[in-house]
């Protein structure tokens, strides 16, 4: 146990270095850019350097933290449909159903949601249940589960009195995701995890995420039931999109995503390729 501790400390540090690598690569590249010089040597490092940080996330390279001598990352075996099992998941357990839908449904971006209760007390909880359904309007929906007593989460209750809340997209990087782990503690109602992050205060006195990647302001416009479900479903309206300075136009973020039950990690960044996906 204490060795995976120790490796898992590794893969977080080696990370954060990349991460770092690839920060600088990128700040080098406009540098460049700006100067009316070529950028493709940087281009071509900072590529290789996020490849690599990314398989260091995704747990590929954990033989070589192992002290593992092989050439070869370790990769976990992948095979295609022609032979394949069938699991019924109406036969499963809670865990182990839920361990079978984020692991084939994944990677997913992973939110703080930021609420305030009819009081003023603020909340603030992490979520990955979130997708857009529609652009115009532009809405997005989220999944908010209630606990074994079927007590609804601090986030809905607070949704119910004030309908108003902040999304936060995080930074992919090891100390967003603790952030993440400070913010998932079962507190009592009313007790607000804003204690356990660093934040600032917006106009109002609210408190407000300056260090994240960017911030959507929403409102809840309907609550929907789902069919046999104790949870749930949210419809949110985008209200606002806050976005850093430097980000121009509507390149994808690299934001920090949920792979599989509990493993954090940056969104895919590595090959990609443009598909026209607007249908007739």
């Amino acid at each position: 146990m204490e060795r995976d501790v120790l490796n898992e400390e590794a893969k977080r540090t080696v990370a954060a270095f990349l991460e770092r690598c690839v920060d600088y690569a990128s700040s080098s590249i406009e540098r460049k850019l700006e100067r009316g010089e070529s950028a493709t040597t940087w281009e071509a490092y900072r590529d290789h350097t996020t490849f690599a940080r990314d398989e260091v996330l995704a747990g590929r390279l954990d033989g070589w933290f192992n002290g593992e001598q092989s050439d070869e990352p370790a990769r976990t075996a992948q095979r295609l449909m022609g032979e394949h099992r069938v699991v019924r998941l109406g036969e499963l357990g809670h865990l182990d159903r839920a361990r079978m839908l984020t692991s084939t449904l994944s990677p997913r971006p992973l939110v703080l949601v930021a609420t305030t209760d009819a009081k003023g007390g603020h909340n603030l909880a992490p979520m990955t249940s979130l997708s857009v359904v529609s652009n115009t309007p532009p809405l997005v929906v989220m999944s908010l589960s209630s606990d074994r007593e079927g007590r609804a989460r601090d986030t809905l209750l607070n949704l119910r009195e004030n309908p108003t809340a902040t999304l936060y997209m995080l930074l992919s990087g090891p100390d967003d995701a603790t952030m993440v782990e400070h913010t998932a503690a079962n507190l009592a109602r009313g007790v607000s995890e804003w204690e356990a992050v660093p934040h600032t205060r917006d106009a109002d006195g609210s408190p407000f995420l300056d260090r994240a990647a960017a911030a959507l302001r929403v409102r809840m416009v309907d609550e929907l039931p789902l069919p046999g479900a104790v949870a749930k479903l949210v419809v949110l309206e985008v209200d606002e999109v806050h976005l850093p300075v430097a980000v121009e136009g509507d390149a994808a973020l690299d934001v920090l995503c949920q792979h599989g039950l509990d493993r954090l990690m940056a969104s895919p960044s590595g090959w990609s390729q443009t598909v026209d996906h607007r249908s007739a």
